[in-house]
């Protein structure tokens, strides 16, 4: 931000003058971010966190701003970088002309884990090897910008990327005009256009290519960017568990059949993409993939393999390489690198134990580093000893002393040190595009450029500030139209992955779940708190026999007489409020969580946000006196009530939606019997006015009975209204309906070799139970309701397995 003698730089001066590196506006601004943030549900994974995987996504309120005339010298680098790598990846797994004429010795080749033998001599189109590069570049303290490393692999970054500049832009409006920064909405319609004249056909019915992000699941540290990346792009976002290979050719497993998939753009490390021929204990990558690359079918990008250029050994070769296949030096310099297996760069690596910075040489050996000027003595003895057991697997580098930029932090602006990373994509026409901007590292540690998010590292937004300052910059081609942050198309209705159906069905099933939990829950606080609720003491009896029956309280506490109910109550609600209670509203939540992740991609954003503040909700500590736990779970409910709005206006009635309803639906209607069972009225007894009276209210039907009855509780009518009445929403008969009239149309099974499909067994299994629910005699004999109660117990879940092996295992599948 400042000279050398404290003068703001020129690039600066639009930013600053706009008053956004004022302390009090930077705090009230930054509030806002942090929200927007948390309600997008922007965040990554750290492995190692005692205190849970997923942490918020850590970006400095203060962007670093770059001129275009010193970005232009850093995209003109890494285009030559780009078009280097791309041919280097080509020679070393086609002819090996570097190895033979001695430019790159055979070791560091093919002792390389990331050389993937069985992908040498695979025959791949000109120029796709590379799609997407990612370089981190660090500035030294003489302004020259270096390369650190190269990202070919699985280039990750561009995600959060697009998401920081979503935030920023409004958060600093008005300082995003006035600095004219570069749009990068045409770089992200560069790669979709990029990965469309990839495709090797066309398998769409609309004549586009089908193509899917491929990513390791919802456990990935990067996961939230996998999602993020496949909305915005239109590809759908696929485990390898949803695709297979037959024929030499991959489909994608959907409800309708197996949809042929023409490009993959996988985040997924090179050896774990196919465990027939590569890793055999590998379960994110698809059994066959390479044998299908290898016929032409498919197209995976970046390619396999291309984690060899990732190797931080390449760097010391890097402008030998330029010369010889390029004839250019090279435009942009490389942090001095020495590499372990040529016996005069070891010398100099022993020599300068003290000083140097240490990395493993090959991506596929982690990335751990040792500060040489830390380590003590004996430090220093055990990593020479690990050099000389295996030199080849160890690099050194120069430690540079890294530029700064301006950080927030508690409420003031630090100097940190930050690596830059870059993003290059790949053109139809064999040029190369570079994003205007990219993703600022801030490094964790004050005297190193160390910027792992694992360890504690922010981020930065990138801007790329116009030579005219405060004029509107122009935005070019196919994104014209499309603001930072747009084109997000949503959710898609067309067919779904059997495994992103199963995520909707039990994200239903979990809402629905946490919903009756929260119902109850709030019953018993408010008869523990309102002394002028009549009957209330004896309602607490059949309340505690359903969390007892619901397992979110050990049976014992539950079958205690009405003399000890408040007593037992009370211990009740302090066990369900423990965290580590299986059956508690905690564990409910985080499930719901977990299969919300899956597929939040298919999900509105409102639904996500929603979500993501209703986790935070139900994280929180509940506390067990019931006037607290009331407050608490009056807040929960209301989130939960947005769902269910959400599912019924913000989304579209295709087959998402149908399988979130059946989910919600099934489990409401084994919810309602096991309510009847829990309250004691499916044992053959007749019950009581107290359990009546508790059923009504967690059926929300006290209303509707006070209208056609409102004189006093009766068993006929209340259970009429609870079984038979298809026109409440929280009957038994309302929700067999809804059922019926979903499963009827989803897609077709082909069930070859069976007498009966699984859909049509479900759906006479449907026909019965509303044949049972609309007999009148169960109203009247208790008999009679306790074994209606007992064959619906069997019937619904039997349903819902029936579903699983129609539409999750995806036994029944045809090639379309």
């Amino acid at each position: 931000m400042v000279t050398g003698d404290g003068h703001v730089r020129a690039h600066w001066q639009g930013f600053i003058s706009s008053g956004a590196a004022d302390g009090a506006s930077m705090a009230e601004r930054w509030d806002a971010g942090r929200r927007l943030l948390f309600q997008n549900g922007v965040t990554y994974h750290a492995y190692a966190d005692p205190q849970g995987v997923e942490r918020p996504w850590p970006l400095d309120p203060i962007p670093l701003l770059l001129p275009q005339s010193e970005w232009h010298m850093i995209a003109e680098g890494l285009r030559q970088r780009a078009r280097l790598l791309d041919r280097v990846l080509a020679d070393l797994y086609g002819e090996q002309t570097l190895v033979r004429d001695g430019v790159l010795p055979p070791a560091l080749v093919l002792g390389d884990p990331g050389f993937l033998r069985a992908c040498h001599g695979m025959d791949l189109p000109a120029g796709s090897r590379l799609t997407l590069i990612a370089t981190d570049l660090v500035r030294d303290r003489d302004g020259i910008w270096r390369v650190l490393a190269s990202r070919t692999q699985a280039p990750t970054g561009t995600g959060y990327t697009l998401e920081n500049r979503v935030v920023m832009s409004q958060t600093l409006a008005e300082a995003f005009r006035g600095c004219n920064v570069e749009r990068l909405s045409p770089f992200f319609e560069q790669l979709r256009q990029t990965l469309i004249n990839l495709a090797p056909r066309r398998s769409g019915p609309d004549g586009c290519p089908r193509m899917a992000l491929l990513t390791p699941g919802p456990l990935n540290e990067a996961y939230f960017e996998h999602a993020f990346l496949a909305r915005h792009l239109g590809l759908t976002l696929v485990e390898g568990a949803d695709l297979t290979v037959r024929d030499q050719a991959v489909y994608l497993k959907t409800l309708g059949g197996l949809e042929r998939i023409d490009v993959i753009l996988r985040r997924v490390d090179d050896d774990f993409c196919d465990p027939l021929e590569l890793r055999p204990d590998s379960i994110l990558g698809v059994p066959g993939l390479l044998e299908a690359v290898r016929a032409g079918n498919v197209m995976v990008c970046n390619s396999l393999g291309s984690g060899l250029t990732d190797s931080v050994a390449l760097i010391p070769w890097m402008g030998a390489l330029s010369r010889h296949v390029l004839g250019e030096a090279p435009l942009l310099a490389d942090v001095p690198t020495y590499w372990g297996g040529d016996a005069r760069q070891r010398a100099e690596m022993v020599a300068g134990l003290d000083r140097l910075v240490f990395r493993p040489a090959f991506s596929s050996l982690g990335h751990r580093t040792s500060f040489g000027p830390e380590l003590n003595h004996a430090g220093r003895t055990e990593l020479a000893a690990s050099i000389r057991r295996r030199p080849q697997d160890w690099v050194a580098q120069e430690p540079i002393v890294p530029s700064t930029a301006p950080v927030w932090r508690d409420g003031k602006k630090v100097a940190r040190p930050l690596v830059l990373r870059a993003f290059t994509c790949a053109t139809p026409d064999g040029d190369w595009t570079i994003m205007p901007g990219g993703l600022a590292r801030i490094s964790a540690d004050e005297r190193f450029a160390s910027v792992t998010l694992q360890t504690g590292a922010g981020a930065k937004d990138v801007w790329i500030v116009g030579a005219t300052i405060g004029q509107p910059q122009r935005r070019r081609g196919a994104a014209a139209m499309m603001p930072d942050g747009g084109g997000d198309t949503g959710p898609r209705t067309g067919d779904l992955p059997s495994r992103a159906a199963d995520h909707l069905f039990w994200v239903g099933r979990y809402a629905e779940r946490a919903d009756a939990a929260v119902r109850t829950l709030r019953a018993a606080a408010r008869r523990l708190t309102d002394d002028a609720h009549p009957g209330a003491e004896e309602e607490l009896v059949p309340l505690l026999r359903l969390m007892g029956f619901t397992g979110m309280i050990p049976m014992e506490i539950s079958g205690l007489p009405q003399a000890d109910a408040v007593r037992g109550m009370r211990q009740a609600l302090e066990i369900v409020a423990d965290p580590a209670n299986p059956g508690g509203l905690r564990a409910t939540m985080d499930r719901l969580r977990r299969a919300a992740s899956g597929v939040r991609d298919r999900l509105p954003g409102e639904f996500s946000r929603v979500l993501t503040v209703l986790g935070d909700v139900a994280s929180q500590p509940l506390k067990a006196e019931p006037a607290a736990m009331q407050l608490r779970l009056d807040e929960v409910s209301r989130l939960l009530a947005s769902l269910i709005g959400l599912e019924l206006d913000g989304m579209s009635r295709g087959p998402a939606w149908r399988f979130l309803v059946l989910g919600r639906r099934l489990e409401r209607a084994i919810g309602i019997v096991g309510a009847f069972n829990g309250c004691g009225l499916g044992a053959g007894t007749a019950g009581t006015v107290a359990s009546l009276s508790v059923l009504l209210e967690l059926a929300a039907a006290g209303a509707a009975y006070r209208d056609q009855h409102p004189v006093g509780i009766r068993r006929e009518p209340v259970l009429s209204l609870l079984l038979a009445d298809d026109d409440h929403p929280r009957s038994l008969a309302f929700q067999i309906k809804t059922v019926q009239r979903q499963l009827v149309k989803l897609p077709p099974i082909d069930a070859e070799g069976l007498e009966v499909s699984p859909t049509k067994l479900a759906n006479d299994l449907l026909e019965t139970a509303a044949g049972m629910v609309a007999d009148p005699q169960p109203t009247r004999d208790p008999t009679a309701l306790a074994d209606l109660t007992d064959r619906l117990g069997r019937l619904l879940p039997e349903i819902s397995n029936l579903l699983s092996q129609a539409y999750f295992s995806h036994v029944f599948a045809r090639t379309t």
